[in-house]
């Protein structure tokens, strides 16, 4: 019966001991011994948050230098035989005043053929002319006269084409005896045509003063042909009877007729133009003669005219006539 008992106390011990040691386990928390730490590199880079005031590095390509704009190289220009300086200066699109003194030691009163002039082209060079080219006329003479109140210039100026031309004009400069210019101006025709195959004076009054020896410069500024079948001309016809040479051969009374054919329109205005030579065949003298009246077709009229020289004695006349409708 002792025994049995003393079995039973050591079995319950026995089982206390592990419920303790159980209870023990279930109630304490483990202890996980600390590893080594790990070494670990950071690499940076730029993060794509932008911040407060964006930092941003803009690659900007240079901005060229602006260059000087290159100056005109100006032309060099050789004379030939028939130039003028004022007609080289037209040509080219600048003043007589700025070829001159681009050129100080040329004498415009004598250019001699060779001789190189210096083409000013200023800042800007046109891309074309200002003005059309005139029609190419030929200027055969030129002759200045001094009287009390000023200089009578005369440009005979031929038309050797077979079409008839229109607005025929020059440019006139006049020089003293130093090469300095005195006067310019624009010469102009009597008539406004120029027939076919005909010559015709162009001219220009420079009112004034002047003394001592002048020069002159000329070029043709002007000069068009006359469209086929235009009806602003009709076609006139003009004789001379006669010429009457007086005062010592300074006057010339000159008488004729004129008409226009039966097949034409009626005219109403009528210009005739009396031009003066001396023995030279230099033009001395031009009187114009103008009729507003009704002129009809298939019938003649009487003219006079009284030219004066301002030169020499005249030695020839000839006569033009122009009638419009």
């Amino acid at each position: 019966m002792f025994l049995k008992d003393e079995v039973s106390f050591s079995l319950w011990l026995i089982y206390s001991a592990l419920l303790l040691i159980v209870s023990s386990c279930a109630s304490s928390t483990p202890t996980v011994q600390p590893t080594e730490k790990a070494e670990i590199l950071l690499t940076p880079f730029l993060s794509p948050t932008p911040s407060g005031t964006p930092n941003v590095q803009r690659l900007i390509a240079d901005t060229p230098t602006s260059l000087p704009t290159p100056t005109p190289t100006p032309m060099v220009y050789t004379i030939v035989e028939g130039d003028t300086m004022l007609a080289i200066a037209l040509r080219n699109g600048i003043s007589l005043e700025e070829l001159q003194a681009a050129n100080p030691e040329v004498n415009p009163r004598l250019l001699v053929v060779g001789t190189e002039l210096v083409i000013p082209l200023g800042e800007i060079i046109p891309a074309s002319p200002a003005t059309a080219t005139p029609i190419p006329i030929h200027i055969s003479s030129t002759k200045c006269y001094l009287v009390p109140d000023g200089v009578w210039c005369f440009l005979l100026v031929k038309n050797e084409r077979k079409r008839e031309l229109e607005n025929v004009t020059a440019r006139v400069v006049l020089f003293d005896n130093r090469g300095e210019i005195v006067a310019e101006g624009t010469a102009i025709s009597a008539l406004n045509k120029l027939p076919a195959e005909s010559e015709m004076p162009l001219e220009i009054f420079f009112p004034g003063s002047f003394s001592g020896e002048t020069t002159t410069d000329t070029a043709v500024i002007s000069a068009q042909l006359v469209p086929r079948n235009d009806e602003r001309y009709l076609n006139a016809w003009i004789e001379v009877d006669e010429i009457d040479l007086v005062d010592g051969g300074l006057q010339a009374i000159v008488s004729g007729t004129y008409g226009i054919p039966k097949k034409s329109s009626p005219g109403n205005i009528t210009w005739i133009v009396g031009i003066a030579y001396d023995s030279d065949g230099n033009v001395v003298g031009i009187r114009k003669f103008e009729q507003f009246e009704l002129l009809e077709p298939g019938t003649n009229q009487e003219f006079l005219l009284d030219i004066f020289s301002v030169g020499p004695k005249i030695a020839d006349v000839k006569t033009l006539v122009e009638i419009r409708p």
